[in-house]
């Protein structure tokens, strides 16, 4: 994802977080935080479209070819 995009999210977080009674008492937490859950979103999606493409488990292993 693009520092750019994550900046600005962190941005509109920290700015609209407090109206709904949330406040940020640190940018770079959350900002950590955004990056931690991006990432890990990133690697689920990678998992999960390899298995959509075939030829592997859910587990990751190849699956046998029937003759």
């Amino acid at each position: 994802m693009s520092h750019t995009y994550l900046a600005l999210i962190v941005s509109v977080l920290s700015f609209g977080l407090p109206a709904l009674g949330i406040e940020v008492v640190e940018e770079k937490t959350l900002t950590k935080t955004l990056t931690d859950l991006v990432g890990v979103a990133a690697l689920l999606y990678a998992f999960y479209g390899r298995y959509r493409a075939g030829g592997i488990t859910a587990f990751g292993l190849r699956k046998k070819e029937v003759e």
